[in-house]
């Protein structure tokens, strides 16, 4: 029965969407189910100097604290989710626990883990075990996965995590035919897990079969936590793959678009909708915006692609607005982004610049070298580190451009011409293979059009 509630509160979601499917932010108490116990706002969140097992804080707006002992209700989301990626950042006082469970049932482990050199499932990052009390003693907990390094930072900073979390499936007689699956899990910048399969609920998560959809959980009675910036993108329509043909790469699926429209800062739905607008195989950037003044932002694919040819057509248009009114026109296209949920992802750029086109950059923990003329030019490793185009082959009017991206290498055409090759593509400690695609918005009126991909096996 709860599984054909799931597949109800599905077909409820989709119908009740907004059609750019963009973040739902869970910034206030009320986003989250009666009671919260003893739940508050706060600001100026430290590390107690009398007590570093404590916080102090002041009343505002700036994230979540669990009261003053550390041992309240839990926080659940209003909403429903199946498929997601999620941004949260975190701050722990020394020795705290707590944890964010997926559809209230799958744990990542919050811990104080500081300095320990050989994680368990129990540190920060970990699934947390499975847990069956018909079990002898030493057995009960069972099945938990330790992140693959510790990447935690010191009681009192601030943490973050992306992570990328896909339901369980069931079939039409609600019998399930595929685990729940942890895609990839980054701690601060460093991915501590890929593809790990959870066989069921683990300790503590909720009673009762698996279902599609079920709110986020954030533990509340383990321990003093603070949680701030957190944003949920739903991945739900991502489409099959279709090999060796070209597609639309924001094609809408049935159940609604497979792409999302991410603006930076605090920006609303109907500013996302006056910076984007989609149709018939072409992205409009900037046209309906009214004001002198604009925030930037992407179109984001929701789903990863590892080994394409990718192509469009983009021409500028006429307005710019500030900060840039007096600077060249500058957008992008990112590709291999580790997490979607960014205005500005860590990503592989492909620049386009008036006069830069077809540059390279690497962009906030994403880094790739430069193969030309049989020889890899080692870049430097930075938050932001480039390498130009070979020629200018860049002209007035329609540019075309082709990506063609073989798992951790990629080769960059302008106009029918390479202009670039880069290899030895890496994120967060791992080779980068595949990552979300996205079209940047910055400032200027741009039209991409015959935006089509063709998967490679």
């Amino acid at each position: 029965m709860k599984n054909r509630i799931g597949i109800l509160q599905w077909v409820l979601l989709i119908c009740c969407s907004n059609a750019i499917f963009a973040q739902i932010k869970l910034k206030e108490l009320s986003d989250f189910s009666q009671p919260t116990g003893t739940w508050l706002k706060a600001a100026h969140v430290q590390l107690d100097a009398l007590n570093e097992k404590t916080f102090t804080y002041e009343e505002g707006n700036e994230c979540f604290v669990n009261g003053p002992t550390g041992k309240t209700a839990h926080l659940e989301s209003k909403e429903a989710f199946g498929d997601i990626e999620l941004h949260i950042e975190f701050m722990l006082p020394k020795g705290s626990n707590s944890g964010i469970y997926f559809q209230s049932r799958y744990e990542i482990q919050l811990f104080d883990s500081f300095g320990k050199e050989t994680p368990e499932h129990l540190d920060c990052g970990g699934i947390y075990q499975r847990w069956d009390e018909s079990k002898p003693k030493n057995q009960k907990g069972y099945e938990g996965i330790a992140p693959r390094v510790n990447a935690s930072k010191a009681p009192g900073k601030w943490q973050s995590f992306d992570i990328i979390f896909r339901a369980p499936r069931f079939d039409a007689n609600g019998k399930k035919i595929k685990n729940a699956i942890f895609e990839r899990v980054v701690l601060n910048g460093t991915v501590i897990h890929e593809n790990k399969e959870i066989t069921g609920a683990t300790r503590e998560g909720l009673d009762g079969e698996e279902t599609n959809f079920a709110p986020l959980r954030l533990q509340g009675d383990h321990g003093s936590v603070a949680y701030k910036n957190i944003r949920i993108r739903k991945l739900e329509n991502t489409r099959p793959s279709k090999t060796n043909e070209w597609v639309d790469l924001f094609e809408d699926t049935k159940s609604g678009p497979n792409y999302d429209f991410i603006v930076n800062g605090e920006a609303s739905q109907e500013e996302a909708n006056n910076m984007f607008e989609y149709s018939n195989g072409a992205l409009k950037a900037m046209y309906k915006w009214t004001k002198p003044s604009a925030p930037y932002g992407i179109a984001v694919t929701k789903k990863r692609y590892g080994s394409y040819d990718l192509k469009f057509d983009f021409k500028w248009g006429e307005r710019r607005f500030q900060p840039r009114l007096d600077k060249i026109r500058d957008a992008g296209l990112l590709y291999h982004c580790p997490v979607g949920n960014y205005a500005w992802p860590p990503s592989l750029e492909y620049q386009i610049q008036e006069g830069d086109c077809g540059d390279l950059w690497n962009i906030m923990g994403a880094h790739c070298d430069v193969l030309k003329d049989g020889e890899i030019i080692k870049i430097e490793r930075r938050d932001y580190s480039s390498s130009k185009k070979w020629t200018d082959e860049e002209k007035p009017g329609w540019n075309k451009v082709l990506l063609e991206v073989r798992g951790n290498t990629a080769k960059y055409y302008l106009n029918g011409v390479l202009v670039n090759e880069i290899v030895n593509a890496n994120y967060g400690g791992l080779t980068l293979t595949s990552g979300f695609i996205a079209l940047q918005a910055e400032y200027s009126e741009l039209i991409y059009r015959n935006i089509k991909i063709m998967e490679k096996i």
